[in-house]
């Protein structure tokens, strides 16, 4: 068996992280004996989106994207219902995929996990057609993830900034969600659409959600008065966040969202303005991806 083929993309914008040191990593830490692999930095919007497209055209086996989770959703997404393999170096803010798949932080550890080359295959979702991979929500946590977006500034500082200026002044909305089994008329803060249990920053928004389950976790939350939030917060740090008080968690393969109106969903770390009515809908096992031999 001859060497497979990999591109890395790097994300030069995403995170705090210096990326200047990830090709000479590469090079040094990569088994070249495996391998062949060339290197392409993302240089405007959407153009991770041609690179992928380019190496499932060349016949790539493996596309690696140093970014976060806006990257990986980018460039994975392209590579649903193909053979070709995503690649992780945890390279964001949050890295939510890469905590539940186990994926090192650290580049070098990260590029020996691709060197094992242990391949999965992994749920998509898709809401109104677009698919992503890890989280997507509306609401408040919707409002987070666009405010942040149009803040040059990375990190869980400014994330924690706006995590607590839209938690005084936004409020709950009433949602009617119809999935295969029931119907529910709800007042949410945020519902989180949870393929995988990380939102990020090692948060696990929903504990038991699986990437391989076929199903997708609705995560409806109310809003926590001020006494209340400790009491969140530590169910969410202890991995309980379905024991806490005001949270309920549906699991579907399929679902509607009605919302009082059209806004913006947070989609995999990034906001996308989306029509009033949402339609979830999973797509079981549709995508490989190199995982951590740990990884149950």
């Amino acid at each position: 068996m001859g060497k497979q083929k990999i591109r890395f993309i790097i994300n030069p914008i995403s995170g705090k992280k210096h990326k200047e040191h990830l090709p000479q990593q590469i090079k040094e830490h990569l088994d070249l004996s495996k391998f062949d692999y060339e290197i392409c930095v993302s240089e405007y919007p959407s153009h991770a989106i041609m690179l992928a497209q380019d190496a499932i055209n060349q016949h790539f086996d493996i596309l690696a994207v140093a970014g976060g989770d806006g990257s990986v959703n980018e460039v994975g997404t392209r590579l649903i219902g193909t053979d070709l393999a995503l690649a992780i170096i945890p390279c964001g803010s949050g890295n939510g995929l890469s905590r539940c798949l186990n994926i090192p932080l650290d580049p070098i550890k990260a590029l020996q996990v691709i060197n094992r080359n242990e391949r999965r295959k992994i749920d998509t979702v898709t809401v109104n057609g677009t698919p992503f991979i890890s989280i997507s929500g509306t609401g408040y946590d919707a409002k987070v993830a666009e405010d942040y977006s149009k803040d040059p500034r990375r990190g869980f500082d400014t994330y924690f900034r706006y995590i607590v200026l839209n938690y005084i002044t936004m409020n709950e909305q009433p949602y009617t969600i119809i999935t295969p089994t029931e119907t529910l008329e709800v007042n949410a803060f945020f519902i989180s659409f949870a393929n995988s249990n990380q939102m990020g920053y090692d948060f696990p928004i929903s504990p038991h959600a699986s990437l391989w389950d076929g199903k997708v976790d609705l995560c409806i939350v109310q809003k926590p008065n001020p006494l209340e939030l400790p009491i969140m917060g530590g169910y969410m740090i202890d991995g309980m966040m379905d024991k806490a008080p005001k949270v309920k968690i549906i699991q579907t393969p399929e679902a509607t969202i009605i919302r009082p109106k059209a806004e913006v969903i947070n989609l995999d770390g990034e906001s996308v303005m989306m029509e009033k009515d949402l339609h979830l809908k999973v797509n079981p096992l549709s995508l490989n991806i190199i995982c951590n031999e740990t990884q149950k």
